[in-house]
């Protein structure tokens, strides 16, 4: 691959990050449904788990989300009353063939969902493949370096409280 293919797909790349994070805050879930290969994973147990503290009480943390139509669902789900503000940092992609790549980005989040509150620091580790002549995600993973809970009180929706 020459140097010029491979900063366009990086910035490719950059494009469907910022894609998922604007579908993400704006909920506009049925454009998210572009950003994911069809067989995607997102694993996002630790949405709102610290490092230090765990995971909040009346939070159930679900296991990775295998397919397309379950992550835009699981997604939806998770935030459809939820305020969301994502900021996504430098990233560092690697273009492993003409059709693969990985990459890690940092980024913080503020979610208000009802009565619920947190800020988060993390990153999302990646996998993307190019599927006919567009990249994909195919594996996305939150890893949290902090979260700190704003406000919590009463039973969280928010990635499926314990009742749901």
């Amino acid at each position: 691959m020459d140097a010029l293919q491979r900063l366009v797909d990086i910035e490719e790349i950059k494009q469907l990050k910022a894609r998922y994070w604007r579908c993400i805050d704006t909920k506009s879930f049925d454009e998210l449904s572009t950003v994911f290969a069809e067989d995607a994973i997102f694993d996002f147990r630790q949405a709102v788990r610290d490092p230090v503290s765990g995971t909040p009480d009346g939070v159930t943390e679900q296991p990775p989300v295998k397919g397309l139509s379950n992550i835009i669902r699981e997604v939806g789900d998770a935030l459809k009353v939820a305020q969301s503000a994502h900021q996504g940092h430098m990233p560092e992609i690697e273009i492993l063939t003409d059709t693969t790549a990985k990459g890690m980005w940092p980024f913080e989040d503020y979610v208000l969902n009802g009565d619920f509150e947190f800020k988060g620091y993390g990153h999302y580790v990646e996998a993307y493949e190019k599927i006919e002549g567009a990249w994909r995600i195919k594996h996305s993973e939150i890893t949290r370096l902090r979260v700190v809970i704003l406000q919590q009180g009463g039973e969280s929706s928010m990635f499926r409280s314990d009742e749901a």
